[in-house]
């Protein structure tokens, strides 16, 4: 009888040991293909995240939508940044705060450049300038 008990017991325990290979296997095997299917979209992010500066603070656009217009009418002055802190317009603009892509709406009266100042943690400052024509 005993011998019995100790053969089952050798033979539980090289079942046990083969099943737990096969599922360590399986589990490997698995988290590799998850691994390799996700190399990919990392590259993706990694591109993206360059786009915008990479964690420096970049300049994305600064622009005036129309360039010219009518005395009377409005424009759009549009900007984006990336990694800044704080963010102004001369002549001063209300609401302005960093943003990847905003407009605002500004009605000049005459001619005017409007310069866009970012600035990040660090004290790193990006400068842009944009104009605005009027006609009368």
């Amino acid at each position: 009888m005993r011998k019995v008990y100790g053969v089952t017991l050798v033979t539980a325990s090289l079942v046990c040991i083969y099943f737990g290979w096969i599922y360590y296997w399986r589990w490997s095997e698995n988290r590799a293909f998850v691994r390799h299917l996700a190399e990919p979209k990392e590259a993706q992010d990694r591109a993206i995240v360059d786009a915008y500066g990479g964690g420096r603070l970049t300049l994305l656009g600064f622009y005036a939508t129309p360039a010219t217009i009518r005395r009377g009418a409005k424009a759009q002055l549009c900007y984006g940044v990336s990694n800044a802190k704080t963010v102004r317009i001369e002549p001063p603009i209300k609401n302005i705060w960093p943003s990847f892509s905003r407009c605002v709406e500004v009605a000049p009266e005459s001619d005017t450049l409007y310069r866009l100042i970012a600035e990040d943690a660090a004290g790193h400052k990006v400068i842009a300038t944009t104009a605005i024509k009027v006609r009368y």
